[in-house]
Parts: structure tokens; sequence; C-alpha cells
């Protein structure tokens, strides 16, 4: 029997996978409204999804700017928790981000995340931020 698989590639390929599990995990469970989620910046970005059966169980999403690059929308199922998925995940992000030179990279984390980010060698790299939906956000760089 064959465990969770990675898969890395454009929105065109991942997306629609993506954009299921973004939306059950921010906008179903969390309430984040969908605009702050479906920011129209995904088909420039390259998106990592981890699929078990088939079935999309954790997301990221990689955009370059220049030397860097920004990490956003990272996702895992509800029933998937615990379970090291979002490391694995953000690892092979970060892996696929040195191997396309990437000499910084940038995240926003929600503020009950920043522990797992700050695990994984991320730092606080500003002020927080309150978003009018109540979230508060922290901005973390590599």
């Amino acid at each position: 029997m064959t465990g969770p698989s990675i898969k890395i590639g454009t929105y065109a390929e991942l997306g629609t996978a993506a954009d299921e599990l973004r939306r059950q995990v921010f906008i179903d469970e969390q309430g984040v409204p969908e605009e702050e989620i479906f920011d129209g910046l995904s088909g420039q970005a390259v998106h990592t999804v981890v699929f078990d059966g088939g079935v999309p169980v954790a997301t990221v999403r990689m955009r370059q700017d220049g030397d860097s690059w920004r990490i956003g929308l990272v996702a895992v199922d509800k029933s998937r928790r615990g379970q090291h998925l979002g490391e694995k995940m953000m690892r092979t992000a970060m892996a696929y981000i040195a191997v396309h030179d990437g000499r910084e990279i940038a995240l926003t984390a929600q503020q009950q995340a920043k522990g797992f980010y700050e695990k994984l060698g991320f730092r606080q790299c500003g002020e927080i931020k309150v978003l009018e939906s109540g979230f508060v956000l922290v901005p973390m760089k590599y």
C-alpha cells in the first residue's frame, strides 16, 4: 500500500485540486472571506498538492518575485492534521524554491500557525496585521 504523493505543478495542472481544498479549509471551516483566498494570483504560481488515493489532502502556493519567493495558502485537510503532511509539503516547497534560485522566502502566517513556521526556520519580520475579518496575520521570512 502506498502513502500520500506530492505533486508540484502549474495552476492549470493542480489548480482544481488546490482550490477545492482551500475552499474547504479556509472558507468553509475557518470562515475566511472568499476574496482573501481567491485573489487572482494563483495562475502566476507554482502549486504543491499532496494527494492520498487521488484526493487532495494538503496544498501550498509558491510565487516568485525576483530573488524572493512568497509561500501562501497553506492548507491541510482537517482529518489529516497531525500527520506531518504540512511539514513534508513545506519542506518540498522550500527545496523547490532553493533549486530555483530562491534567496529569500516570505509568507504571512495566521497567528495560530506561527509556531509551525518557526519550527521550519521562519522568523517574524514585521508588524502583526489584524484584518477586517478578524484574522490576525504575522509576516515571516526564511
